[in-house]
Formats: C-alpha cells, structure tokens, sequence
C-alpha cells in the first residue's frame, strides 16, 4: 500500500496530462525524489498497480506533455512488470506503425527493449513472417531516406523480434536486448547491405554508405561482419544504382582496413540471431524484383518478340520467295493454291501479299490471284464462326507494310485487314 503522502504525485500526473504544463519544475522534481524514495522502500508493485491507467497513453505516443511522458518513463524503465501488462494489450506491428508517424525510433528502440526483458510475449513466429514480408518488399516499395523511413522502424522491430523468438534463455535475451540497443548505429549498415536498400542513411548508394562505415573507427572491430554480405551481394547493390568501379574502390578500401585491425566477435553472436541462414536465403533467393528490375526484363521481354516477329517475317518471305520460283517454273497455280491453303489464313494471308509483289508481272498468277485471295477470306471468315480470334494488322505491322505495298503497285488488297 503506497504511503497516504505520496499518493499526490499520481492526482497531478493525472492533471498534468489533461493539462499540460500545470506543473511546475520544482514539483517535478520532488515527484521524482519521492518516487524514489518509494522504489528504495520497496513499493514497486504498489506503483505499478496505480501507473497501468498511464501505461497504454504512455507507450502509444498519445501525450502532449512531455514531461509526464519522460516521467512515467523514468518509472517503466524500473517496472518489471510492464511487459506482462503489454502482452495481449499491445500490439507491436500497430505500435511501431505509431512511432513510424512520430518519427521517433529511439523512443521505439528504449519501448521495444523495456518490453522484452519485462516479459512480454506474443505470436513471434507470425510477427516474423509479416516483418519478413515487410523487408523483402522493401526494395520494390522503396522507402524514405533518413530516420524517419519506413523501413528503418521495421527492422528495428525485426531486430527485437528476432532477439524474442530466439531459444536463448530470458537472462541471455535481456543481454542481447542490451547489445542490440548499445549497437544499433553498427546495425543500420548491416541492415542496410542484407536488404539491400539503406536505411537510416541520407546516402544515395552503397559506395557512400561502405565509406562511411570504412571512416568510422569505433566501428573497426566489426568491419568482418559487413564485408561478408557486401562481398555476396556486390553485383545486386552495383545494379541498385551503385556505380560498379566505386564500389569496388570502397570494398578494397575497407579490405585493406580490415588487415590493419584486430576484429572483435562481442556482436557475432547478435548479428547471427539477426541473420539466420533461413534469413538470408529468404532476401538472397527469393526477393522480389525491384522496378528497375522489372523494367530491365520487360526490355528483353520485347527484344526476344523482336527478334520472334524478325524470324515469323524472314519464313514468309522464304515461303513466298520458294513459291514465286514455283510459279515462274510453270508450277500449276492449283498446287501453289493448296499449298497456301494448308496455312492458317493469317500466314496465307501473309504469304500471299508478298506472292503478290513477287509475281506482279506474272500473266498466270494475275489470272488466279483474286479467286485464291476469295478462298483465303473465305477460310478467314470460317475460323472466325469456329471462334477462333479476328486476325487483324495492327498499325505499323509487316502486314500492313504489305498492304502499302501492293497499294503502290497497284494492286487492291483485302480491305478488310485494319489499316
């Protein structure tokens, strides 16, 4: 039971956060002397029953004054207990979400840490794979540069998720949850080279982003655990943007400062828990392709039906030249009819406008070439009654080419073709 002269700090806390700045700074700070006073005597779990009704406002964000945020934290951060309070109340995804808007990942990272060496627990293995999603689109959905982005705030929380679902015992747990948030200016960069889109960095590309880190000498000892994902995923981060010779240059600069320092393994550990190989497969084998990916493939895509159209065009040329030399050989006309025949009547189509061109002097082909276009219209419209898909020229085909063609020599074509 809290002592009847202390219970006046938690009536003005109450009014300080219905009215902001109604306390003055004296009484904040025999507040805060007297609540330690309390924690000395023992009544922590007293306090932590009266500061629920704070908690939730508290670990959402949702106070105007300042004041009584930073003191009701200076009492969560001394609640064992705040963590199995959260559990089943608050809901990590939404949480963050929350701090996304504040744009304040410190604060996410101190709430995060408090919550699991407190005891809170949840559905980890699903938290995991909607984090797990959140990152492998990352570099299609891109993110905003600087501590405000979206993706930083989301691998901040798969950091914490990772540490949570780890099978280390509590005690380990609160160890890693220490180094965690004692290393995390380390941890940008690795999240930013395993995703492969940086995070928490106002650089445009992983040439900047490796000198950076090259520079920064408290970070020496850990220089070993970026290098191996940087030397993995060279190619894709030189086709992130990245320019192929100033990577290189950073790699080798960082290389050769590896060889002048002595590593230190006080993160391996952590960096092991964060990056699992299931991890690492999950963003190496099956990302989603970026945009500039994408774009790259629907090139090729139309380079190869290029190259196809080239081809299909090449055989009826080949068709109808091999035909032509038929005709001019006294070939009958009939056998040259059943032979296009054989075709469907977009390809005898094809072939026949480009006999058309060939024979344009030829006396026995003028005779038959009206009845043998008839039979291919015919065909043409017999397979439209079967269902089969209209065939027509779109504008700038081959066959409207065609078309032009004969139109030039002379020549009436099928007017029903789209011009």
């Amino acid at each position: 039971m809290i002592p009847h002269r202390y219970q006046y700090i938690f009536v003005l806390l109450r009014e300080e956060i219905e009215n902001p700045n109604s306390i003055q700074h004296y009484e904040w700070v025999q507040m805060k002397q007297d609540m330690e006073a309390m924690l000395k005597q023992g009544h922590m779990q007293d306090i932590h029953v009266l500061m629920q009704e704070f908690y939730e406002g508290y670990l959402w964000g949702r106070m105007e004054s300042r004041d009584a945020w930073f003191f009701i934290d200076f009492l969560a951060q001394r609640d064992e207990n705040i963590g199995s309070w959260a559990t089943g109340r608050i809901n990590l995804m939404e949480l963050a979400k929350r701090w996304i808007e504040l744009g304040d990942s410190p604060k996410l990272m101190s709430l995060l840490t408090q919550l699991g060496r407190t005891g809170y627990e949840t559905d980890w293995e699903l938290l995991r794979t909607t984090l797990d999603e959140k990152l492998r689109r990352m570099e299609v959905d891109g993110t905003r540069n600087g501590m405000k982005e979206t993706g930083y705030f989301y691998c901040l929380l798969h950091a914490f998720t990772m540490i949570m679902m780890s099978a280390h015992t509590r005690e380990e747990k609160a160890a890693l949850l220490e180094l965690f948030d004692g290393s995390w200016g380390f941890l940008r960069y690795m999240y930013s080279v395993m995703t492969r889109t940086i995070i928490g960095f106002r650089f445009a590309n992983f040439a900047s982003l490796t000198n950076c880190l090259t520079n920064d000498r408290e970070l020496e000892p850990y220089y070993h655990l970026y290098h191996s994902p940087l030397k993995e995923r060279f190619n894709e981060l030189c086709a992130k943007g990245t320019k192929k010779e100033k990577l290189e240059k950073a790699f080798l600069k960082l290389e050769q400062r590896m060889k002048q320092i002595s590593s230190s393994d006080e993160l391996d550990e952590l960096c092991e828990v964060l990056f699992p190989e299931d991890f690492r497969e999950l963003l190496n084998r099956h990302r989603l392709k970026s945009y500039q990916e994408l774009e790259g493939e629907i090139v090729h895509i139309k380079e190869e039906m290029n190259v196809t159209v080239d081809a299909l065009n090449k055989q009826v040329r080949d068709l109808a030249e091999r035909l032509s030399a038929a005709v001019k050989a006294s070939v009958p006309i009939k056998e040259i009819e059943d032979e296009l025949m054989r075709f469907q009547s977009r390809e005898a189509l094809a072939i026949y406008m480009q006999l058309n061109v060939l024979l344009i002097g030829n006396t026995a082909w003028q005779a038959r070439t009206l009845s043998i276009r008839d039979m291919i219209l015919a065909k043409q419209q017999k397979e439209m009654q079967m269902g089969n898909a209209y065939i027509t020229a779109e504008p700038g085909s081959q066959v409207n080419a065609f078309v032009q063609q004969q139109t030039n020599n002379g020549i009436d074509p099928n007017r029903q073709i789209a011009s």
